[in-house]
């Protein structure tokens, strides 16, 4: 039996259903999972066959360029952001230009990247500490979307042997004072992050409609649906 996923014909029937509308309904739920299944097939099933049987001979550089163009489109999707390259005053503010604009916020603000982008002291969160995003985005991502390599101080990491309870995926190593970045462990975590998301974009709530909201319409820009004020609200520059 053929699984199925979230693809532009089934989106461009659904889209006509949900219109306007973002109660959590039968149809969301199909919605929901088709996209679940689209992202499990296309990335984290993958990068399961990448990253196993664990041989540790320099497959973590593929494993982390993925990684992060994963974190940019996580970003993309629940703010609700388009990316544009040319990008100029008269364009919604739902655009971006420079993909640090939603990239690092993102590590500012989601729990999987507490204590790593961002600690929380006497209640007030206190961003870049212990590491910085911003440093992340340049040295790592940049680095490897445009260079193939990671810049400065900053190296990818595995073990052959987790517990599976790990949480710490960036961390300082001593011997040579290099950041090291545990791509298995960012790997959980992102898968973490991914699930959490799901939940939250099937819930019957407020936050749930507007997360759906802005859903819709990055599901209209991945399946290049030009924008239509008019008669699909999610895109309104809200």
């Amino acid at each position: 039996m053929t699984r199925e996923i979230l693809d532009n014909s089934f989106w461009t029937i659904q889209r006509q259903v949900v219109r306007n509308s973002y109660q959590i309904t039968e149809h969301w739920s199909e919605i929901i999972k088709r996209f679940k299944n689209r992202i499990d097939d296309y990335y984290f099933t993958p990068l399961e066959r990448i990253k196993d049987p664990n041989k540790l001979k320099g497959e973590g550089f593929s494993i982390l360029t993925i990684q992060c163009a994963l974190i940019e489109m996580f970003a993309a999707f629940k703010y609700g952001k388009i990316h544009k390259y040319n990008k100029n005053a008269n364009d919604p503010n739902y655009t971006y230009r420079s993909a640090d604009d939603c990239f690092t916020s993102f590590l500012h603000s989601e729990t999987i990247f507490e204590n790593h982008f961002y600690e929380l002291q006497n209640g007030a969160k206190v961003l870049d500490r212990p590491f910085s995003a911003s440093e992340f985005y340049n040295k790592v991502r940049c680095g490897l979307m445009h260079e193939a390599r990671t810049k400065g101080v900053w190296i990818i990491n595995a073990k052959k042997n987790y517990k599976g309870d790990e949480t710490v995926f960036i961390s300082v190593n001593t011997t040579n004072n290099k950041i090291s970045i545990d791509r298995t462990i960012l790997n959980r975590k992102l898968k973490e992050y991914f699930n959490h998301y799901l939940d939250s974009l099937s819930q019957d709530s407020v936050d749930g409609n507007n997360l759906r909201r802005l859903f819709a319409r990055k599901l209209d820009h991945l399946y290049d649906i030009p924008s239509d004020v008019q008669n699909y609200d999610w895109w309104n520059d809200v």
